[in-house]
């Protein structure tokens, strides 16, 4: 009995012996870049905005939307600080139609390229983008609480009832107990954020470039961020300054930021992880 169990555990034959499984099980090689990389994704980005202006009708979308549930949560202020932060987290998924844009104008597709081409991405990808959807609407329910039950524990009975996002924050911004919470919201957020970063950072490309399912897609955007650290968190640095410039508009800077983003995703995806037929290795 003793001798069965060592055979199970220690084949004689040691090509029965599988591998453990890690992120290089099964996916592309990845470049290793330098944290100026991220700058030439933005140049390349803008670019691509005015071969293919339909991306701004992409960004327009998304600011109305935006705008909509902005002006539907705002007498809900813990709702719309929630739903403000939440648009970093969803970002990847709603940027599936610009980055097939993308994918399209690599690939010489320069005419015809309108709001259908976008929409054609989303049945293209199938389940696997929704599954997606929900994976990061999931983040974003997780943080909506988080976010809720942290403000209101740590100011009960100061904040009140606030009618409005403006009230909430001048509330919370003239306390020192106040203070504290919006901290502990922002680090709680950077974090949250990071992990969903790090989820989604070229998740959505992989998908339309190779075709694979989600998971596969997301393995090969962890291996992106393990392999390049600096640059992603300087990435992730400017994608969130221009998201806080498109707040300090009133969301309309969103207009043009959403689609240079998406452009620039895919340039990101591009640099850092092999294409098939290349021979560099990762």
């Amino acid at each position: 009995m003793v001798d069965d169990l060592i055979k199970r555990r220690y084949p004689e034959d040691l090509g029965e012996i599988r591998p453990r499984q890690t992120l290089d099980t099964g996916t592309p090689p990845v470049r290793q870049i330098s944290a100026r990389h991220p700058l030439k994704w933005l140049a390349a980005g803008w670019r691509d905005i005015w071969r293919a202006p339909a991306s701004l009708l992409h960004g327009l979308f998304v600011t109305v939307v935006g705008l909509a549930i902005l002006w539907y949560t705002w007498d809900q202020p813990w709702l719309a600080m929630a739903a403000i932060s939440g648009f970093l987290l969803v970002g990847p998924a709603l940027a599936v139609g610009v980055n097939e844009l993308a994918r399209r104008l690599e690939h010489g597709g320069r005419q015809g390229l309108g709001i259908g081409q976008c929409l054609a991405a989303i049945p293209a990808l199938g389940g696997s983008l929704w599954l997606f959807a929900v994976l990061l609407a999931g983040l974003f329910i997780v943080w909506a609480g988080f976010m809720t039950l942290w403000i209101g524990v740590m100011n009960v009975g100061d904040l009140g009832v606030p009618a409005n996002l403006g009230e909430l924050l001048g509330a919370m911004l003239g306390s020192a107990r106040g203070i504290l919470s919006l901290i502990g919201v922002v680090v709680a957020g950077g974090v949250l954020a990071l992990v969903a970063f790090a989820v989604g950072v070229v998740t959505v490309p992989a998908m339309l470039d190779r075709r694979v399912g989600v998971v596969d897609a997301i393995a090969i955007s962890l291996k992106a961020f393990a392999r390049n650290r600096v640059p992603m968190l300087v990435w992730a640095a400017l994608i969130t300054a221009l998201f806080g410039l498109s707040v300090l508009t009133a969301l309309i800077a969103l207009i043009v930021v959403f689609p240079w983003l998406g452009f620039a995703m895919w340039h990101g995806y591009r640099d850092v992880v092999v294409a098939d037929e290349g021979a560099e290795a990762g």
